[in-house]
């Protein structure tokens, strides 16, 4: 990741995920671009769109601690930047559990009328996998 781009995605990533931490809207509001989704793995067909993503960001969902591990950065075009990392949190929804390592993939648009330069377009969130013999088989090649 030697690209200016890719530590200023990681940067607002970052700052996103705090801003969450903090239930501060108006950061949480420049951060999400005008489209933004969170599409996760059990109801993929479902996602939960910008409006009801930052009302539930700011009311219901609580998180006390965050951290990104295994951070990979990919260009996807000029204005583009897909990053991915395992998201490790402790966090609860309506009262709910909802701690635990997730592994996301966030679409990053470079936004010349943001003060951050960089919104966040769309999520997609999953349970990591177990690192099974298929996986290993296609470490080892």
């Amino acid at each position: 990741m030697n690209d200016a781009d890719f530590d200023a995605v990681v940067a607002a990533s970052t700052r996103w995920m705090q801003a969450w931490m903090d239930q501060d809207r108006a950061t949480l509001d420049a951060f999400l671009g005008p489209d933004f989704a969170l599409i996760v793995s059990t109801v993929p067909t479902k996602p939960f769109e910008r409006s009801d993503w930052l009302q539930t960001a700011v009311t219901d969902y609580v998180c006390t601690r965050f951290a990104y591990d295994g951070v990979h950065c990919r260009r996807v075009s000029d204005d583009l930047v897909a990053m991915s990392a395992i998201a490790d949190f402790d966090a609860t929804i309506g009262g709910l559990d909802r701690s635990g390592r997730y592994f996301v993939t966030d679409l990053w648009r470079r936004a010349a009328n943001s003060a951050h330069g960089w919104q966040i377009a769309a999520r997609y969130s999953s349970r990591p996998g177990e690192l099974d013999a298929s996986v290993r088989a296609l470490l080892e090649r």
